[in-house]
């Protein structure tokens, strides 16, 4: 019985890191990048968008999303902890990207 208290009690403190499920950015042009360091957390890209492959406990989101865009471009949505960013912290967000260049 201590066994199963003792798991359970260091389940409960190691799953806040992970607990909000992984973080995803959609850039409105796929990446060439497969994997880099945004502000802080480490990002994996396939043609349907990003995924954080790191620990994001400690990171922020609107400073992480501003760091993915000024490397990936505007994104088309991003989610970090309790759900995607409404339309105009996604623009706080895109206000960081690199003007495109006509």
């Amino acid at each position: 019985m201590r066994t199963i208290i003792l798991a359970a009690a260091i389940a409960a403190l190691a799953a806040p890191a992970f607990a909000a499920g992984s973080w995803t950015a959609v850039p409105v042009q796929p990446s060439t990048k497969s994997s880099f360091a945004g502000s802080g957390v480490i990002w994996s890209c396939a043609a349907s968008g990003c995924h954080a492959t790191s620990d994001t406990s400690s990171a922020d989101e609107l400073s992480e999303c501003k760091a993915l865009a000024r490397q990936l471009g505007p994104l088309s949505a991003f989610a970090g902890r309790a759900a995607p960013f409404a339309e105009t912290r996604l623009a706080a967000c895109n206000a960081a990207a690199p003007k495109s260049k006509h």
